[in-house]
């Protein structure tokens, strides 16, 4: 359609011309030295069309014959690729320094420039982003998509979502991306980390088994406990208060499908034990304490040893004796036997246990721990101590004034 229009067109203007020149010939007059060449306006208009096409005719058969045109050609891709990378690097450069506006319009050129402009539209993408410009940002990553990189632009336009606050859409798009590979561990990875801002935790329950076997490959752990971690607080949190048990049963159900080396993990098995016994089991959150403890050491599980109201805690006691035995400088132990001897009605020794482990660490809550007993004891050092625990609150020195 097009040749059909640009024919007909020079085919109206060459009638046109030939309109004009038949009412009116024109005259050329060229004059050089003492010779003189005269023709009409028409002849000399065709004579030169027929150089100048001639002109063209013998220069390409030149550049062709010799090589020219393809070491022409070779040269021009090669200046355009040299300016293409200067302009990424000035805005590489420029990124680096915080100047994201003149970032964006120097990746924008070396796009222009560029054979592969990819890397180019990415950066400027993130150059776009950084400005909180998320439209622009989203022109370059429609720009920049082919299909070869399909996957990378869905994932860069993921995370621009999830840093941009829009987590219901960054879930959609790795949702569908996940459906179709779920070998992919960054998919994975995104996905758990956009519903986990969602707070989606029914759905990230129901994800987890399969999430964990993809996430396991790499050995991506921490966003994994924190998953699981988060999601045994939500069900010991929104489990039926009058029916506590159903919600031990959940939780315990949830727990069985955890992998072994998530449920292994101390930290996992401490969040575990916290859910239990906010629900109110303390006995079966003792045992599950007590025997972790055993098989491998973990302070925070000797601390919330300590906090638990313990049915038997003599027996509780002599369980955290035998533990000092192998850990005779830990402070937090000491805490815990302290605690565990106010349990058992043992206030000397509880005195004892605090002052030891103050001595090998000073800390807040053993402070106050300590202070509550001297005060229901009825014991004069107790000001003093409360006294050194609220110095470990304080930031700086107190101010050198006059005191009564």
């Amino acid at each position: 359609m097009i040749k059909l229009l640009s024919v007909l067109f020079f085919l109206l203007m060459g009638g046109g011309f030939g309109w004009l020149f038949l009412a009116d010939s024109g005259y050329v007059l060229i004059a050089w030295q003492q010779s003189s060449i005269e023709m009409s306006l028409a002849l000399a208009i065709l004579l030169l069309v027929f150089t100048v096409s001639m002109g063209a005719i013998g220069l390409e058969l030149v550049l062709g014959l010799f090589g020219l045109r393809a070491l022409m050609g070779k040269w021009l891709g090669q200046r355009r690729h040299h300016r293409a990378q200067t302009a990424l690097s000035k805005g590489l450069m420029l990124m680096a320094t915080d100047d994201f506006k003149r970032a964006e319009k120097m990746f924008a050129r070396s796009a222009q420039l560029a054979t592969d402009a990819f890397p180019a539209y990415l950066c400027a993408c993130r150059a776009a982003q950084a400005q909180l410009a998320l439209q622009r940002a989203e022109d370059y990553l429609v720009l920049a998509e082919t299909s070869a990189n399909r996957l990378t632009i869905q994932l860069t336009r993921a995370r621009l979502w999830l840093d941009s606050g829009q987590w219901e859409a960054a879930v959609s798009i790795l949702k569908v991306l996940y459906a179709h590979d779920r070998k992919e561990p960054v998919v994975a990875e995104l996905l758990l980390q956009a519903l986990i801002k969602l707070q989606s935790w029914q759905e990230i329950m129901d994800l987890l088994p399969l999430l964990s076997k993809t996430l396991a490959r790499v050995h991506i752990s921490a966003l994994l406990k924190e998953a699981y971690q988060r999601s045994l607080s939500w069900l010991a949190q929104t489990g039926n208060r009058v029916d506590k048990v159903a919600t031990l049963k959940r939780l315990r159900d949830f727990w069985a499908t955890l992998p072994t080396f998530i449920q292994h993990d101390r930290d996992v098995i401490h969040s575990y034990a916290e859910a239990v016994i906010a629900i109110g089991f303390e006995e079966e959150a003792e045992e599950l304490v007590r025997v972790s403890i055993s098989q491998q050491w973990h302070n925070g599980l000797v601390e919330l040893y300590g906090r638990l109201r313990h049915s038997q805690p003599d027996r509780s006691l002599q369980y955290a004796l035998d533990w000092l035995k192998k850990h005779p400088q830990s402070p937090v132990l000491l805490l815990t036997l302290g605690r565990l001897s106010m349990q058992n009605r043992q206030w000397s020794e509880a005195k004892a246990y605090f002052e030891q482990s103050l001595t090998l660490h000073k800390n807040t809550e053993t402070y106050a721990e300590f202070v509550r007993l001297l005060q229901h004891l009825n014991d004069p050092e107790a000001a003093h101590y409360l006294i050194a625990g609220l110095n470990q609150l304080v930031t700086k020195p107190l101010p050198n004034l006059p005191l009564p």
